[in-house]
């Protein structure tokens, strides 16, 4: 099952939207999904790991996949 982790913050105006998205694809997909606050311990160690500069960043997987908000068609790709 595909893994996707959004790291996020509650002070990014940007990231609402990415959280949307991905919410809304739960919705219609079975994927394994979570939140991640940057500012959380394990938001900084996710940042040390995967050298994030700038959020809202997803992972997939073990992997970024998106920096920024996901392109809604883009994203349902990825954990169809």
């Amino acid at each position: 099952m595909v893994k996707v982790t959004l790291v996020h913050a509650e002070w990014c105006h940007f990231c609402p939207t990415a959280r949307k998205t991905w919410q809304k694809l739960k919705e219609q997909f079975d994927f394994e999904y979570e939140e991640v606050d940057i500012d959380t311990p394990e938001g900084k160690e996710l940042a040390e790991k995967f050298k994030i500069r700038s959020i809202p960043t997803t992972i997939i997987d073990d992997k970024v996949a998106f920096v920024g908000v996901p392109d809604e068609d883009q994203a349902s790709k990825v954990v169809n």
